[in-house]
């Protein structure tokens, strides 16, 4: 057997396992609130994201597994699944989709059935929509037959979030959308997930942010939102995309489909300066008043610079520290920005999630080669030795055991177990004040 440290450096030479297309197209659904995903696959792809589902967004206050049968939610309160068997790869499963359908009929909650083939089952061929009219008993249901085999979590969550926009708005007979009045300075927010860290405080800061401004959020797409909402999706004047990985394509969808402008954030509004350019771009694109959001970065600010000054005057901190940021391109960018620009920290390792969804790359690779530090893209964390992580964290796990000695900080899943009571958020204002509270703390402590 090899010597520990050897297999931890094998750990954490491998490429990180991240979830994918099926993972996607789940957490995109169970981001709507009276929609039920039904995974149409055996139990081994159901737990996982039933777990996260649940902690990500609680749906019921109490829990009690014995409030769930065992049959298809097996305990868990969210994302029954139809438990397939050896059998049912063989001879399809009708039967056990009708039986299913059956006992989910008449959940008080579920306006929206979802049923989602898992891979394997993709492969059995069987008609879900067939099945659905012979066995569904009026449950409103929405059948989506791939999940998309070797795509990455961000394809399969977009392709999700455009099926359900044809399910619920769809296309006259003509092919063309049904007209409807589009409410001035009102915005829809894309590329949110249930797969980010702090997707409650991120949903939450958004919306407190848009209307703090005068603007109206017609719908959170995928985070929260209602399907009545997502039926008014055409209103909007303007489409704000504040991950472009999760909401680009989903952008240039409705684009087609209602004729809606969007915005692209250059990068997720992390930090001041971030910050006041969403705010004055919504201004600028969408007629609202940008002013009460730069008066709170005045006003963070402020309070960033009183803690940022007694730290700096005793011990010279947090000026010239190495971090490693690990994220979708669009977050490597934005905390790069900030963590450089602001705190006057060093980047030594960027590493990607999500690859495949590589269309801010570029933007992030202009920010790198502005500031001098192109290289740090790809280099592995291990190896740089960061004094501050932001990333996973299993991999802040991972780089503890190989023997780096820094301080993590959580902003993507999967977590060390920590439960936030309190929602929270690095966006904003009130997020960049929470950055900087775990740089100081993270150096200190």
């Amino acid at each position: 057997m090899l010597p520990f440290s050897d297999r931890i450096d094998g750990l954490m030479a491998d490429a990180p396992i991240e979830p994918d297309s099926l993972s996607g197209v789940v957490f995109a659904l169970e981001g709507f609130e009276g929609v039920t995903v039904l995974l149409n696959g055996p139990t081994g792809c159901k737990y996982y994201h039933a777990a996260l589902s649940d902690s990500q967004t609680l749906r019921r206050t109490l829990f009690d597994p014995m409030r769930f049968p065992m049959s298809w939610y097996f305990g868990q309160p969210r994302v029954p699944c139809t438990f397939l068997d050896n059998a049912d790869y063989v001879y399809g499963s009708e039967a056990k989709l009708a039986d299913a359908l059956e006992g989910l009929r008449g959940i008080p909650e579920l306006e929206l059935l979802c049923i989602v083939n898992t891979p394997g089952a993709a492969l059995i061929g069987d008609d879900l929509d067939g099945i659905v009219r012979r066995h569904g008993g009026g449950t409103p249901c929405m059948c989506v037959e791939t999940p998309g085999f070797s795509e990455g979590m961000c394809a399969g969550h977009e392709r999700a979030l455009c099926a359900l926009v044809d399910h619920v708005v769809p296309l006259q007979p003509d092919g063309v959308a049904a007209s409807s009045e589009v409410i001035p300075h009102s915005v829809n927010v894309l590329g949110l997930s249930l797969y980010q860290r702090h997707h409650v405080g991120d949903v939450t800061e958004l919306r407190r942010m848009v209307e703090a401004m005068g603007l109206t959020v017609e719908c959170m797409l995928g985070a929260g939102c209602t399907l009545q909402e997502l039926s008014n999706i055409g209103r909007a004047a303007l489409n704000v995309v504040v991950y472009p990985e999760l909401g680009l394509q989903t952008a240039r969808f409705l684009q087609q489909r209602f004729g809606t402008p969007f915005y692209v954030c250059s990068a997720p509004p992390v930090g001041f300066e971030a910050t006041e350019r969403f705010a004055r771009d919504l201004a600028r694109l969408a007629g609202g008043d940008a002013g009460p959001i730069e008066a709170e970065c005045r006003e963070a600010r402020k309070r960033a610079f009183s803690f940022l000054s007694r730290v700096n005057s005793t011990t010279g901190l947090p000026r010239g520290v190495p971090f490693a940021v690990e994220g979708m391109y669009s977050e490597l960018r934005a905390y790069v920005e900030f963590l450089v620009d602001y705190l006057a920290l060093m980047p030594v390792s960027l590493t990607p999630a999500f690859p495949q969804a590589d269309c801010a790359r570029d933007g992030l690779l202009d920010a790198l080669r502005e500031r001098g530090f192109a290289d740090c893209l790809g280099a592995e964390a291990e190896q740089a030795e960061p004094e501050l992580f932001f990333g996973s964290g299993s991999t802040i796990g991972l780089l503890r055991l190989a023997g780096v000695r820094c301080t993590g900080v959580e902003t993507m899943l999967p977590t060390l177990g920590y439960l936030d009571v309190v929602p929270k958020t690095h966006l904003g204002p009130v997020g960049a004040l929470r950055v900087v509270e775990a740089v100081l703390n993270g150096l200190i402590y």
